[in-house]
């Protein structure tokens, strides 16, 4: 070991804690004896006797209207000092932690001059009360601005600080402190730098923080405070001390370092005012004391810091963390601005010139701006312009089919109840894009594209699935009633017809899987990681091919399902990024609310994401379009990846369906084989998860015209699409669509569905 480890080893650090300069007064006997003592013991001091000037300063404060000669100015000090030698005026303050011996003028002398700037900002009567204040400050963090506000200002006679954390390097971004303070105290660090600043000051520190146990001495003990600024992270203790602040009526601040946000609770003059604004009012703030985890944290955070109120910035960074990054930012411009502002509050409240709660927002992005930027993308893209299709215009496509009456007519009736097991087929978005005419006997299948259309898939791969399981689960029907059906794909070059169905004589075979029809549903909870079994992933295969030129491909092997996650988590990021696939996800399809879901009974119901605390918070903050721009210039958003690996950990298999037709006819019919595979593991007692976005926005690059994508994501989603294929072995298939299959509990709940009379249209003229 070289000499300059052992003098490491053997090197003692100052005492941790200590923050409470020694002051000497040289006029009094024992003072005089104790620095005397000090110089001795103490080879290591560095002297700094700055008291001639100071004298200086102090003669032109006690006679502001004398205009000075520097020869006068100093004749004026000299007089002032009378016969007492300059070394024994004032005090001498000893700072351990650093080994200084300062000169000063004594507390008086000192405040005075130091405050003189504050004139009359702050008259003297008002500074005078200022100095009688209790204030504490709960957190020092932002609380470290603050106090050092406070003390800059000396607008208390006490200051209590409460924090137990210790200085860490990343605390350096907005703590103001050097490195040879790391691992000391908050507390002890905010202190130092007020006994640096004024060492008259009282600071009583409370180095373990806040707890049950000593929120009441904090707020009483020397005289109750007359102001607490809380700025701390436990939730807990925010509650705690705004139940007791109440109790006391006592006035709290607080800054959250974000938008200039400051909340101001006047329990002084409103002594039954619920705290926080009774936003925490609806929950049982008891629990607050429990929540260890960030589940059981967020439910008291969010209301206390408002979603829709954060900056574009702080929201899109909350998406990171635990991704890019740790944990939500503070910047040093915004500590300090808060620190600032929570100062001017306290001197205003204590000087009877504030008497307001509330909440305010001093926001210098808003305040101090260039105005919109000309290439800001946060407006939402323009929905599609198709208008939806109406009876008229469904009448007029059947009429213009032509051709012989049927043989076998289709009786109302029978035809309202293929519609019913019709509509409880899966849709996109469950937007449920079917609409039904009843018209000559018949029964006519449109897709209406006002509803089922993406600007993400031009070659219009999600209508044919979409209306694939519309028309399998009418043929299940049809099965189960006996009636013999033909249903003709396309039977006109407009799109817009899908189907025609005729009743045919001949009578069907029962098909089993018509009674899963109302069972099946999208199920999104975790599962308990069981293998598929074997029979039914024969079952699944044996389904998918009922459809010819169909095939079903199960993936079961767990790192297998991983490297899966991977991908499809990569896939929906690509498009939650996607200013299209964005608007389409959080404004055409989810429903944010249950009214919301029950008023239209369609779309994502909030409910069936199944999502955790912070997972729900998340997909409030995705809405946000410009926080996802920036998410989008950072390359970021893989909390979206986050969540597709989570699911997937607890996942039992992955199915593919595939066709060997790509044909417009040829991927319905793949529809109908999406169908027929969920039903049949809807069977075999297997939760079912659609996961298809790798096929479905490969599927718009490769047969579309990639439109509302840039280049860099349309090479990702073809690689992405290579991978997949390359995973589950495909040749000469194309892929179509893909599920999840779990062993999970039932939903927490399930997609509505519109009724009957929202699709079904007749057009039958009355028997004569």
């Amino acid at each position: 070991m070289t000499y300059w480890h052992e003098a490491l080893k053997g090197a003692s650090a100052a005492d941790l804690n200590v923050f409470r300069p020694v002051i000497f007064r040289p006029a009094h006997p024992a003072d005089r004896a104790a620095l005397e003592d000090l110089l001795k013991r103490e080879p290591r001091l560095t002297i700094h006797d700055q008291l001639p000037t100071q004298l200086l300063e102090l003669v032109k404060a006690m006679n502001p209207a004398v205009k000075f000669t520097l020869a006068e100015l100093k004749q004026a000090a000299n007089a002032h000092c009378g016969s007492v030698p300059s070394e024994d005026y004032g005090v001498w303050v000893h700072y351990p932690w650093s080994h200084r011996l300062v000169h000063l003028l004594d507390e008086q002398e000192f405040a005075l001059v130091r405050t003189d700037r504050n004139r009359n900002k702050i008259t003297r009567e008002e500074q005078a009360t200022l100095g009688t204040k209790k204030v504490g400050v709960i957190g020092l963090s932002v609380g470290q601005s603050v106090s050092l506000a406070l003390a800059m200002e000396r607008s208390f006679g006490e200051l209590r600080l409460a924090d137990f954390d210790t200085l860490d390097l990343s605390n350096l971004n907005r703590i103001r402190s050097g490195v040879h303070h790391l691992g000391v105290n908050k507390v002890v660090n905010t202190a130092r730098e007020i006994a640096e600043l004024d060492p008259f000051l009282r600071i009583t520190a409370f180095l373990e923080g806040i707890n049950e146990a000593n929120i009441e001495r904090f707020l009483t003990e020397g005289g109750k405070l007359d102001l607490l600024i809380e700025e701390c992270d436990s939730v807990a203790v925010k509650i705690l001390a705004r139940q007791k602040a109440k109790a006391h009526r006592i006035p709290v601040v607080m800054d959250t370092s974000d938008r200039g946000l400051i909340d101001v609770e006047r329990f002084d003059l409103e002594p039954e005012r619920p705290i926080l604004h009774g936003l925490v009012e609806h929950l049982d703030l008891s629990l607050a004391a429990k929540a260890r985890t960030n589940e059981e944290k967020l439910p008291f955070v969010v209301p206390i810091i408002g979603l829709e109120t954060m900056s574009t910035r702080m929201k899109a960074s909350m998406l990171e963390i635990e991704s890019t990054v740790g944990t939500w930012p503070q910047l040093a411009s915004s500590v300090v601005l808060g620190g600032a502002l929570v100062a001017d509050i306290h001197r205003r409240i204590a000087l009877g010139q504030f008497t307001r709660s509330g909440r305010w927002y001093v926001d210098s992005e808003e305040l101090i701006a260039d105005g919109p930027r000309n290439h800001d993308s946060t407006a939402p893209p323009s929905p599609d312009s198709k208008a939806s299709l109406g009876l008229e215009t469904m009448t007029a496509i059947a009429e213009a089919l032509g051709g012989a009456a049927p043989a076998q007519p289709l009786s109302a009736s029978t035809a309202e109840e293929l519609v019913q097991a019709a509509i409880m087929a899966p849709s996109a978005g469950n937007l449920q894009p079917w609409r039904f005419l009843y018209h000559d006997d018949r029964l006519l299948v449109f897709h209406d594209a006002a509803l089922g259309d993406s600007q993400l898939d031009d070659g219009r791969l999600i209508p044919a699935v979409d209306m694939g399981t519309c028309l399998e689960n009418l043929r299940l029907r049809a099965s189960a009633l006996g009636v013999g059906v033909d249903i003709r794909p396309y039977p006109t070059n407009d799109q817009r017809l899908v189907a025609l169905v005729e009743a045919v004589a001949m009578r069907p075979d029962t098909d089993a899987l018509h009674e899963l029809i109302n069972q099946r549903c999208t199920n999104r909870r975790k599962g308990d990681g069981r293998p598929v079994p074997p029979d039914a992933i024969e079952s699944m295969r044996t389904a998918a091919r009922g459809v010819a030129g169909c095939d079903a491909h199960v993936i079961t092997e767990p790192e297998h399902l991983m490297g899966m996650a991977e991908l499809i988590g990569e896939a929906e990021r690509i498009r939650v990024l996607n200013p299209i696939g964005h608007f389409e996800l959080f404004e055409k399809e989810m429903r944010w609310s249950a009214r919301e879901a029950t008023a239209g009974r369609d779309g994502l119901d909030l409910a069936t994401m199944e999502l955790k605390k912070t997972e729900e918070v998340g997909f409030h903050i995705a809405r946000d379009r410009k926080a996802m721009d920036l998410l989008a210039e950072w390359d970021g958003a893989r909390g979206f990846m986050k969540m597709t690996r989570d699911n997937f950990r607890s996942a039992s298999g992955l199915v593919l369906i595939s066709a060997t037709d790509a044909s417009r006819a040829g991927l319905l019919q793949a529809g109908r084989a999406v169908q027929r595979v969920w039903l049949s593991a809807t069977a075999s007692g297997l939760s079912v998860h659609p996961c298809a976005a790798p096929i479905l926005l490969a599927h718009h690059v490769r047969h579309g015209s990639g439109r509302g994508m840039d280049q860099a994501h349309r090479d990702s989603l073809l690689a992405l699409f290579q991978q997949l294929c390359g995973a589950f072995g495909l040749q000469g298939h194309e892929p179509v669509f893909m599920l999840r299959l779990s062993h999970a509990d039932a939903p927490t709940a399930r997609s509505l569905r519109r009724p009957v009379a929202a699709f079904m249209h007749v057009n039958q003229p009355s028997p004569a």
